[in-house]
């Protein structure tokens, strides 16, 4: 599809570009072609739980603070930001001339973290900007949080949102299409296709995993999880098209409920892509469980899975036939966010301040680099020969890959 696009009072024609998903792809290995070899930082003062999108050399995420952020990447320089009430945690979509975000909150009237009553609490809506300017071009409010990340599938944009509402948009001009209520509550999970024009999305309250025709929001099948689990709403599932995998938490005997602070096991799970069917689902460590994001992101690669914590310091490669553990290797701090595999090397950043690079054979540190803040679930990308990722106190970092792995700081 051509787009004409007007640029200073000049009209270029360019192909229509779309990066549609959580993670760019359904085994969220965020991995972009291309040149770039960038070394910046800049500082955006609000923490940061979204992962990056970029296209056409613009790097788009945004912030807590509720600003959104038009980066270039060669040199780090903001071309444009934008502000909202609420925070911004979505990954941002690219749909032709647009960058589309999810704004909205955290905080639940419930203290249950199994049964939440609402995700949301203050301003929540489905946001369209001019990707090449910033200005607002659509603002559709929806009933919860619109923390968890959208996909546009068929030209319909899928949420899933704080209150349990499953909301089809018009990506275009944001004009609600339709909505239908699961009754469960998604966080910071993220809208999966699977093909067909169906989805896969995950929820609490209702614990359970959905596959979702895109068109109308008809439920094809539904696979529950235990009503004492929790951060099933939190984890954006990976699929190799036969398999659903992704991570939760469960309480610990004699406990039947989690609750913050508490032992808590985390728990891998794969199920059947066709009907929901559970293939398997086992037990990791166990450790307390945090205020929020209580799932780590999965990275999908091959005939291996790979999974940090929420919970405990450590990185996982299961087998995606069994479930079975390959190797897990301790980290400096808890690995919540995303994990992008380049060259059987894995890279990623952990709550005590480090970005690593991982050996993803064999799990042994080809590099561990302290980088004085902690990367919560602000997730990497990789450009060319460079890591891209937000952290914890609100620093969006370019940093070549050859300086991850060439780094073992003590």
């Amino acid at each position: 599809m051509l787009l004409m696009i007007a640029l200073a009072g000049r009209f270029f024609l360019t192909l229509a570009i779309v990066w549609t998903q959580f993670r760019l792809g359904p085994q969220n290995n965020a991995v972009v072609e291309g040149s770039l070899n960038a070394s910046w930082r800049i500082e955006t003062g609000g923490q940061i739980s979204a992962s990056p999108t970029t296209v056409e050399g613009t790097i788009y995420i945004g912030n807590n603070n509720g600003s959104l952020y038009a980066i270039e990447a060669t040199t780090g320089k903001v071309l444009w930001s934008a502000r909202v009430p609420n925070p911004l945690m979505s990954a941002p979509l690219i749909y032709n001339d647009l960058v589309i975000v999810g704004e909205g909150d955290p905080t639940s009237r419930s203290s249950s973290p199994s049964e939440p009553v609402m995700v949301g609490q203050g301003a929540s809506a489905l946001i369209g900007f001019n990707r090449f300017t910033g200005s607002m071009r659509w603002q559709t409010t929806v009933s919860g949080s619109a923390m968890p990340t959208p996909a546009i599938i068929n030209h319909t944009l899928i949420d899933h949102d704080g209150a349990g509402w499953i909301n089809g948009l018009d990506p275009a001009s944001g004009e609600m299409r339709y909505q239908h209520w699961l009754g469960s509550m998604a966080s910071m999970s993220a809208i999966l296709p699977i093909g067909n024009g169906d989805f896969v999305t995950t929820g609490v309250g209702s614990n359970a995993a959905w596959r979702v025709h895109a068109d109308g929001g008809s439920i094809i099948w539904r696979s529950p999880f235990s009503r004492g689990a929790s951060g099933i709403g939190d984890c954006p599932p990976v699929t190799d098209g036969r398999r659903i995998f992704c991570d939760y938490v469960s309480p610990v005997l004699p406990d039947t409920s989690t609750a913050i602070g508490d032992l808590t096991a985390q728990r891998v799970y794969a199920l059947d892509a066709t009907s929901g069917a559970p293939l398997w689902d086992v037990a990791l460590e166990s450790g307390a469980l945090p205020i929020r994001n209580e799932a780590a992101i999965p990275l999908l690669e091959g005939r291996r899975l790979f999974v940090g914590s929420a919970l405990v310091p450590w990185m996982h490669a299961l087998d995606t036939a069994t479930g079975m553990l390959l190797w897990e290797t301790p980290t400096r701090g808890a690995v919540k966010g995303g994990i992008v595999d380049v060259g059987d090397v894995l890279y990623f950043g952990d709550l005590g301040g480090y970005l690593w690079a991982l050996d993803a054979k064999t799990g042994r540190v080809v590099g561990d680099k302290l980088m004085r803040t902690p990367f919560n679930v602000g997730s990497p990308i990789v450009v060319g020969t460079t890591l891209i990722i937000g952290s914890d106190t609100g620093s969006v970092i370019a940093i070549p890959l050859e300086k991850i792995r060439n780094s073992l700081d003590p």
